[in-house]
């Protein structure tokens, strides 16, 4: 569904520092040392948030870890798994219903379906059907998929994750969330805001991958989160936010 590739300017500027540094090695002199100021201003940068393909290749890692936690075992071979139905029990001869041969001047019944009809023709004056003019229907939202046995525990996998990870921990505005749910290695990018729900902030994840379909929606409450798992249709012109999700009667908030 989504492909990793690094910009041409990543590699750009990475090989421009290769080069830089190159230059720099042959430059220095080995019998000067770098004042002890620019050195201490060195190791007191704060370092560099991650960029954008970091923050994806990790997210990748947590795929991987998901799905390796959700592999269903491997078939143990008990059990009808063929669509049959059950075994003919020894001894029961099952007789097949013997087909009529039909003799001269005998002719076989009709099968339902085989007579051909002529099509009804229309009457002169009958309307043309309208005609849906381009750009007069309005694009329907989309709306939440269900998500199959494997999707689902993926989901699981992730909702008990961020809801450990936000254990004790204040969630009170969107900005806080975000970051915290940055620091659980979901990329930036992937993560969406709602419009707060009472007053809480709201938040969707989407977990979309290769495909799939797995997204999660995260509230925030004063001790934590209330996370809760959703399907997305696939493709990717669909936006996380314009999903429109069912009413959960069992819902907690």
């Amino acid at each position: 569904m989504r492909s990793i590739s690094l910009p041409k300017s990543v590699l750009v500027a990475a090989l421009g520092c290769l080069v830089l540094s190159a230059c720099g090695t042959q430059k220095a002199a080995p019998d000067h040392a770098a004042p002890a100021g620019s050195a201490v201003s060195a190791a007191a940068t704060p370092p560099a948030p991650p960029s954008a393909e970091d923050q994806e290749m990790r997210f990748i890692e947590l795929v991987g870890q998901a799905i390796g936690a959700c592999s269903p075992d491997a078939p143990s071979g008990k059990g009808d798994k063929s669509g049959e139905g059950a075994p003919v029990p020894e001894g029961l001869v099952l007789e097949e219903e013997p087909t009529r041969i039909y003799g001269p001047g005998e002719t076989p019944p009709a099968v339902p379906g085989d007579e051909t009809e002529a099509p009804v023709p229309l009457p002169s004056d009958a309307p043309e059907p309208p005609s849906t003019a381009p750009g007069s229907a309005k694009p329907k939202q989309p709306v939440e998929v269900p998500l199959p046995g494997t999707e689902k525990c993926f989901a699981d996998w992730h909702a008990d994750r961020v809801t450990k990870g936000f254990k004790n921990t204040k969630a009170t505005d969107y900005a806080a969330m975000r970051t915290k749910l940055t620091a659980l290695d979901y990329p930036a990018a992937r993560v969406h805001r709602m419009p707060d729900h009472g007053g809480a902030p709201r938040a969707r994840v989407d977990l979309r991958f290769m495909g799939g379909h797995a997204a999660l929606e995260v509230t925030g409450t004063s001790s934590g989160v209330i996370v809760e798992v959703f399907g997305a249709p696939e493709t990717e012109d669909v936006k996380l936010t314009d999903v429109k999700r069912k009413p959960r009667l069992d819902s907690t908030m």
